[in-house]
């Protein structure tokens, strides 16, 4: 009993140090966003797992060749994703590709308390990704596996250490609430962008952004 109690307790604490870095991580990069105008934009993308991997394909391919090099960040778990990546590299035929592997930060079905020391085991390694990517540009969309990667960047982002734009689009499945992966940078501030694909998401989140508008002002400005 006394053992569970050390547990949870210790699980409340990193818990809690994760929210508050999250704020801090808001606060600061925010204040100090980068405008800078770049030619090429090295690119990270974190792959979910099946229908989140194909919703991110399709992103990538309304990408022109200014998003160079990539890289995918996949669990370790994921052999779909590492062959829809390889496809969608050998149809594009150019710039530069990386796949980099990471634990997952929580398995389908896996209980949350002991997600906590997962999450931590599978940050370890996406901070290495991170620091090894660079990149100007981080992509999210689905499970458990982009929140370390996100707060990895977020954290070398406080400290200056690199300069990366975090933008997280939601599944076009989430229709009349967020999933857990896009509430916690929703409210964490991790994120520089939530995209929601339905107008309801943006009414009860209002600092989202939503797709449609999106594809307005490009319309507008073309």
């Amino acid at each position: 009993m006394g053992f569970f109690v050390f547990f949870c307790a210790v699980a409340f604490i990193l818990w809690g140090v994760f929210l508050i870095t999250g704020y801090l991580t808001y606060i600061v990069r925010h204040s100090n966003r980068s405008t800078r105008k770049l030619n090429k934009v090295r690119l990270c993308c974190v792959m979910g797992s099946g229908g989140h991997t194909t919703e991110m394909i399709n992103l990538l391919k309304e990408m022109n060749d200014a998003y160079s090099p990539r890289i995918y960040v996949i669990a370790e778990t994921d052999q779909m994703s590492q062959q829809k990546v390889i496809e969608h590299e050998q149809d594009l035929g150019a710039g530069e590709f990386d796949i980099v592997r990471i634990p997952r930060s929580r398995e389908v079905g896996q209980d949350y308390f002991s997600s906590v020391f997962t999450t931590i085991n599978a940050f370890y390694y996406a901070g290495f990704a991170v620091w090894k990517a660079n990149p100007d540009l981080l992509l999210l969309n689905g499970p458990g596996t982009c929140i370390p990667v996100a707060l990895a960047a977020a954290i070398l982002d406080m400290l200056r250490l690199r300069d990366t734009k975090i933008i997280y689009e939601e599944s076009i499945c989430r229709v009349e609430k967020l999933s857990m992966s896009a509430s916690i940078l929703y409210y964490s501030g991790l994120a520089d962008n939530v995209i929601v694909q339905w107008p309801q998401l943006k009414h009860l989140y209002p600092r989202t952004t939503y797709i449609g508008d999106m594809a307005s002002e490009s319309a507008t400005s073309t």
